[in-house]
């Protein structure tokens, strides 16, 4: 059986991007690296949540797909849609069991972004509500690092969290023009969600900055992820194609890691945001051999 379609049935360079956020939540909320069974298993139960997103996603969308991706792993045979079933139901059961090893609270979250998952992929959610309801995974994916602490990160991390989901709200939107030929109105409002959201990232990290020199950095980071967002939506904007707008979605994406690091070197120093920036090699290099919109 070849691997290769299996891996991009899971979006596996995205798969880091989703290790990013609870790692990143982790430590934003006073966790330490040397706590392993404290954040491991949060790491672990976004990368199955988000797997099992992934391939229940092209389980449920495979009508469509036929029609407008038929390039993908099941439309196109080279996965079967039986594993791919298995595959995303085991994985969305896998995910709460892990973070139920970080305790109760984490248990509580990774549940609610299971269900969050399911009713993105399987739910009867009107196509405009979609983006709202991914962006919503993703926060609670920020916000399952964050579950390891007795307040759950408290008020800026929930508002890191809100800021997140903009943030990926934004990608989705984007997303959306992939298959519409000469169309941008979806860019160019995830564009400006994209940037409000980085905007309201800053600002909420910087309540809790663990000092004036990791605000400097943290707000270097922030800029860079700007420059090369808008970059690839302006590229979008003005050449409105599947090729721009993919690039547009998976810039956006892979961002997310640096979006966690910037997070991390503002609330929590930028030594500590270093092994989060780690997991961004894996994904820019697994990135160039697999598709991950």
């Amino acid at each position: 059986m070849a691997l290769k379609p299996y891996f991009q049935l899971v979006r596996l360079p995205n798969l880091f991007t989703a290790a990013a956020d609870p790692l990143a939540g982790f430590l934003i909320a006073g966790g330490l690296l040397s706590n392993p069974a404290k954040w491991l298993p949060l790491v672990l139960a976004g990368v199955c949540l988000y797997a099992a997103g992934m391939a229940l996603n092209d389980v449920f969308d495979y009508q469509t797909d036929l029609r407008e991706r038929p390039s993908r792993p099941l439309p196109s045979g080279r996965a079967s849609r039986w594993i791919a079933a298995v595959l995303g139901w085991d994985l969305l059961f896998v995910g709460p069991v892990l973070a139920a090893v970080a305790g109760p609270r984490s248990l509580i979250v990774a549940i609610a972004l299971a269900a969050c998952v399911l009713i993105y992929d399987a739910g009867r959610v009107r196509p405009w509500r979609r983006p709202e309801v991914m962006g919503g995974c993703r926060g609670l994916n920020l916000l399952l690092g964050m579950s390891a602490s007795a307040d759950l990160g408290g008020p800026s991390g929930w508002a890191m969290a809100v800021a997140f989901a903009i943030f990926v709200i934004g990608v989705t939107y984007i997303s959306g023009d992939e298959v519409h030929h000469d169309q941008s109105q979806g860019v160019k409002a995830g564009m400006i969600l994209q940037n409000v959201a980085m905007l309201a990232l800053v600002a909420a990290a910087a309540w809790v900055r663990e000092s004036s020199i990791a605000l400097g950095v943290g707000v270097a980071v922030f800029a860079t992820v700007a420059f090369i967002v808008n970059r690839a939506d302006l590229r979008a904007i003005r050449r409105p194609e599947p090729s721009t707008i993919q690039n547009a979605v998976k810039t956006g994406v892979i961002m997310l890691i640096w979006l966690d690091v910037g997070l991390v070197s503002i609330a929590a120093g930028p030594l500590l945001a270093l092994p989060v920036a780690a997991l961004w090699i894996p994904a820019f290099v697994l990135g160039k051999w697999l598709y991950s919109t």
